[in-house]
């Protein structure tokens, strides 16, 4: 009797039990995270490919790299996770480095908005600036002023005012003298160890690829991810 009256519980038991929901994939493009040298990751830093992007805020060509492979590249590859991509800012002249560290203001999850932002409305704000005083602003020995009249001049500032930032959290990291060194330093290692000579350059797994553009890498892109 009670073997029968314990096979009744279990059965009940099994009956009654709440199913589960199925573990939802997880969708890796939403997660932000950093190196420990402090360049963006978007994606699984655990994935099988890492795609490194070496970009300058002032090249036209990665404005519209970043046009092209934003959406596609973004919602397939590194969704699934086989795809993590890093960006390392790559220094040209002195906008790019108060572009880079108004980018980088902030946690690791706002810095790929920022950049979309930055780059996007690129045409814009990529171009002779209006202050007649602008060139005696450029070359104030302050770096953080510099930085502050070169985000101003060119508008900058208002992009990232308008990404929800406070004014005074922008002038604190655009007075960050020590990340902009550090970012100097990847960028003439880059030039002299790795062999980047122009923007943007990519590398899969650590092999420098000889292409420039969304089109050339895609394929490429996805036979590593094979």
């Amino acid at each position: 009797m009670r073997t029968v009256l314990k096979a009744l519980t279990v059965a009940t038991l099994l009956l009654v039990a709440p199913q589960l929901p199925a573990e939802t994939p997880r969708a890796w493009d939403s997660l932000a995270s950093a190196t420990p040298a402090g360049n963006p990751v978007l994606g699984n830093q655990a994935a099988p490919v890492r795609l490194v992007e070496f970009i300058s805020y002032t090249c036209g060509h990665c404005a519209q790299y970043d046009i092209d492979a934003k959406a596609p590249l973004r919602s397939g590859l590194v969704r699934q996770g086989k795809v993590a991509v890093e960006v390392r800012p790559f220094f040209r002249n002195p906008i790019d480095i108060s572009a880079t560290l108004l980018a980088l203001c902030g946690p690791d999850q706002r810095f790929f908005a920022n950049h979309d932002a930055i780059l996007a409305a690129q045409a814009e704000w990529f171009k002779q600036p209006s202050n007649p005083d602008a060139k005696a602003r450029w070359a104030n020995p302050d770096f953080g002023a510099q930085m502050k009249a070169i985000a101003e001049d060119l508008g900058l500032y208002r992009i990232m005012l308008a990404q929800g930032y406070q004014a005074a959290e922008l002038d604190q990291c655009l007075a960050d003298q020590s990340l902009a060194s550090n970012h100097a330093e990847a960028t003439e290692k880059a030039m002299s160890e790795t062999g980047v000579t122009g923007t943007p350059s990519f590398l899969i797994n650590g092999k420098l690829q000889e292409v420039h553009g969304w089109d050339e890498l895609r394929p490429l892109l996805e036979a590593a991810a094979r």
